[in-house]
């Protein structure tokens, strides 16, 4: 989940990002005004959510580098002793309870104007800082697009660091990355982003776990997109969720709980902040995955997707088309229900063929022996 909570009913979410606005929180030097953010993290603890802490703009007096306007200044980057201040003042006050993520969207100019090298310090400081006063909390690397070329530069120039004699992966305890595939790309291509990245960290010798801290889709910068279907928003939430969980990938968070936005095209809630189909999915899904283990996914005819995931005694197969084509498939012997992401059950019947298209569905039925 990302930024907020819906004032519907609450959907189960582990985990929450809260982007941190430095500047709006150190408004003079030194001098630190955290009343907005404890309410946010002590709703995250109430609603049984571990807070993800994303730091975000530089107050104008800590910014350093190439001049831009007075009102862009937030974009440079920190003296690296007023970030260290800041961390340590962060650790301090909410320790173990969160974890801490160096800068939101380090490669994309509209939000950072520093130098690799520079990330690479601030990921060294970072470290000390919270290793020293809230050890067990993780330390989280910088995320952003790498659906461009010029996107992935950045991330190899980044994770290519050394810091004090380490490659900076020594310092980050999880890689991340914004998920966003290019335009009119679906799940399917998008999850090609988590398996570019786990390739550059591996060859810095990185073997820690994958984040992606923020994904949509049909994301165009400021430019609105073009408004899908409501089954096409329930099939990329939980399409997203499936396929990250076939590969390992430990985190997702969707961007964002709010009401509708042009730029976006899945919307997790409606008009009047109530929990919409896909915000629904989310919640739904949950069980279908947590506490399996992942079978990896098949794919026939360039069209039908199979991902299994499996317990000591059940086998759940989520299932659907890509083209959105029905099909009927053979259930395993002993199923008898199939599940959908609205909530419903319903039996399969006598022919014991499930009728699959675009939005996938879960079969559950007996485990057989490995």
């Amino acid at each position: 989940m990302d930024s907020v909570y819906p004032s519907a009913t609450v959907v189960p979410m582990p985990t929450v990002r809260l982007l941190l606005d430095w500047s709006d929180i150190e408004t003079k030097r030194g001098r630190y005004d955290w009343s907005s953010l404890d309410a946010r993290v002590d709703k995250a603890t109430e609603n049984h959510s571990r807070p993800l802490l994303t730091i975000f703009h530089t107050p104008a007096f800590h910014a350093v580098g190439e001049y831009v306007s007075p009102q862009w200044s937030y974009l440079r980057p920190p003296r690296l002793s007023a970030y260290r201040a800041f961390m340590r003042a962060l650790a301090k006050r909410y320790g173990t309870r969160v974890d801490y993520q160096l800068w939101a969207e380090m490669n994309a100019p509209g939000n950072y104007l520093g130098t690799e090298r520079h990330m690479a310090m601030m990921a060294w400081v970072a470290s000390q800082e919270v290793r020293a006063h809230a050890s067990g909390a993780l330390v989280v690397a910088p995320h952003g697009p790498l659906r461009y070329r010029a996107n992935r530069k950045w991330f190899r120039k980044f994770w290519s660091q050394r810091v004090h004699g380490q490659p900076v992966g020594n310092w980050l305890d999880v890689a991340t990355l914004s998920g966003y595939p290019l335009p009119r790309h679906g799940p399917e291509k998008g999850i090609a982003l988590v398996k570019k990245l786990r390739r550059m960290t591996a060859k810095q010798g990185f073997s820690g776990p994958i984040w992606i801290v923020e994904i949509n889709y049909d994301v165009l910068g400021p430019n609105p997109t073009i408004p899908i279907s409501v089954d096409e928003q329930v099939a990329n939430v939980v399409k997203t969720y499936v396929l990250n969980a076939s590969i390992g990938t430990q985190r997702v968070y969707w961007y964002r709980w709010s009401k509708p936005l042009p730029i976006l095209n899945t919307n997790m809630l409606t008009d009047d902040s109530q929990v919409a189909p896909p915000g629904k999915a989310f919640g739904e899904i949950q069980p279908w995955l947590i506490g399996t283990r992942a079978k990896g996914c098949t794919v026939k005819r360039d069209d039908l997707y199979t991902c299994l995931f499996t317990t000591k005694r059940v086998e759940r197969r989520v299932v659907w088309t890509v083209s959105g084509k029905n099909r009927r498939v053979l259930a395993p012997a002993g199923t008898t229900t199939v599940s959908s992401p609205d909530g419903t059950v319903r039996p399969i019947g006598s022919a014991k063929r499930v009728k699959v298209g675009l939005v996938p569905v879960m079969i559950e039925s007996p485990r057989t022996a490995d």
